[in-house]
């Protein structure tokens, strides 16, 4: 399980709370945030799914309610009060008879203008590995494309000295054998155009 820390900056731009929420209401991903004697103060829509209980049910109780006292998202939370930064893991797991079980990516910072007040953020692994499974096959979209540019290139060169040859043969062949050769020509004519339509899609 790895786990990062990262300072966090005071300041920023301030919104309204109705924009907050509506912005808050709008992620996928749940998200908590809680006082210093770690009772929620507030849930998004997410949050509300995840703990499948309404924001009025949840607001005002103990985390430990909804999440076990001994979970690692408990000492998650304690490591943030320590450090006063933001800590995330990944792979932590949460269970309890009302949230079933859950493989998360958690993120837990401080805010800066309230002290002792932390947002959790989950992201369940569905959504993790949705993301990772995009950069992986956009990272294979770049692969292809740089392959098809080599073998463009590498094909073209041999290709043209196929065609000159096949011109040659043209010229100088036997009635019985230009036919061939006018074929080969064609041939060669013909992967050329393919090539310059890989080309395309490697701009």
């Amino acid at each position: 399980m790895e786990t990062t820390i990262t300072r966090v900056r005071a300041g920023g731009r301030a919104h309204s709370p109705a924009d907050s929420a509506t912005i808050l209401d709008l992620l996928p991903a749940p998200v908590v945030t809680l006082d210093a004697e770690d009772r929620i103060t507030m849930v998004n829509a997410a949050a509300e799914n995840f703990f499948s209980a309404s924001a009025s049910h949840l607001i005002d109780r103990p985390l430990s309610n909804f999440v076990p006292p001994d979970s690692p998202l408990h000492g998650l939370i304690t490591q943030v009060r320590r450090t006063n930064a933001q800590v995330s893991e990944h792979e932590l797991a949460i269970e309890s008879p009302r949230v079933g079980r859950h493989f998360l990516s958690v993120q837990a910072t401080p805010l800066p203008d309230s002290p002792g007040f932390i947002v959790v953020m989950m992201f369940d692994r569905g959504i993790t590995e949705m993301i990772d499974r995009q950069m992986t096959h956009r990272g294979a979209a770049r692969s292809i494309t740089s392959m098809a540019a080599v073998l463009a290139h590498e094909v073209r060169n041999p290709l043209s000295g196929i065609r000159g040859a096949a011109q040659l043969l043209e010229q100088n062949a036997s009635d019985e054998d230009r036919p061939l050769a006018e074929l080969i020509r064609q041939e060669a004519d013909r992967i050329s155009t393919l090539i310059g339509r890989m080309e395309i899609f490697t701009d």
